[in-house]
Order: structure tokens, then C-alpha cells, then sequence
């Protein structure tokens, strides 16, 4: 026999506690559809990496990052407090700029670079980074955006 442990008055809360697990995957789920697509866009025009290629493709997305976190906090060993009360709007989690905003610019990307005598596994590096970068800095317009459209519609009420 099976017991539900949880109280009513969780089980009452599930629009809650689907909110916050929204809220604390919504950057990670749009970075995957961005990551993969991207790499799924790679293959389609280059075939199946090598093993080269997989590793530069990984080692482009960690220089990515590395290069935002430190636009973000200005050297690798500063300890910084991140405001972790920022507002949460719905509608900026769905990413529809920052995911096919980013594949968009992945696909010109590959286009261009697919034509010229690049190795391969430099080009997979290229967009490795491109991705992780592009990616972040459109959910920065996206949030941005989307404050501004709420400051909007909640001043005309």
C-alpha cells in the first residue's frame, strides 16, 4: 500500500511548486534547446564530429562562458553577490528570442564558416562559444523586453 507523505496543503501548492521549478530551469532549458541546436546544425552541415570536434565544441562553450563571467565580475577570483532577488517574469522564460535568436545567428555562422578552408574542429569551437555567448546575451534583451512590456501594461491600467 502506497502513502502520500505530503500534507493537503502541498498538494494545494502545486501551481506554486510548479512555478518555482520553472523558474529555477528556465535558463538552463533555453541554453540546451540553443546548445544542442546549434550543434545539431553543425552536423547537419558537416556530418558526424570527430572527436576533435566534440571536444572543441565543448571547449568553445566553457570559453564562452568563461568570457562572460568575466564581463560579469571583472577577474576569475572575485567573490561578488549576485542579486538573487531579481524579479521572475513568466514570460521572459520561454525564450522565444534568445533560442531561435541564437540558432539564427548559429546557422549564418556555420554558413559562412562552412565555406571556407577552416578545420572542422575550429569551426565547432568557433560556434561552441558563439552559442554559449549569443545565447546569454540575448536573455539579457529578452528580460529586458519583457520588464519593459509589463512596466508598460501595468502604467496603462
Amino acid at each position: 500500500m502506497f502513502v502520500y507523505a505530503h500534507s493537503q496543503l502541498d498538494v494545494m501548492n502545486v501551481r506554486g511548486r510548479l512555478a518555482g521549478t520553472c523558474q529555477a530551469e528556465s535558463k538552463a532549458y533555453g541554453y540546451t534547446l540553443s546548445i544542442w541546436g546549434a550543434g545539431a546544425l553543425l552536423i547537419h552541415q558537416f556530418g558526424t564530429p570527430t572527436p576533435n570536434s566534440v571536444f572543441a565544441y565543448v571547449g568553445g562553450g566553457l570559453v564562452g562562458f568563461a568570457l562572460l563571467l568575466l564581463l560579469a565580475f571583472g577577474t576569475p577570483l572575485s567573490e561578488t553577490d549576485v542579486d538573487t532577488d531579481a524579479e521572475f517574469v513568466a514570460a521572459a522564460a520561454v525564450h522565444v528570442i534568445a533560442a531561435p535568436g541564437n540558432l539564427l545567428v548559429s546557422y549564418g555562422l556555420i554558413s559562412i564558416l562552412g565555406r571556407t578552408a577552416l578545420p572542422t574542429w575550429f569551426v565547432f569551437g568557433v560556434v561552441g562559444a558563439q552559442a554559449t555567448v549569443t545565447y546569454n546575451i540575448l536573455t539579457l534583451l529578452e528580460d529586458s523586453l519583457t520588464h519593459v512590456t509589463e512596466t508598460l501594461v501595468s502604467t496603462s491600467e
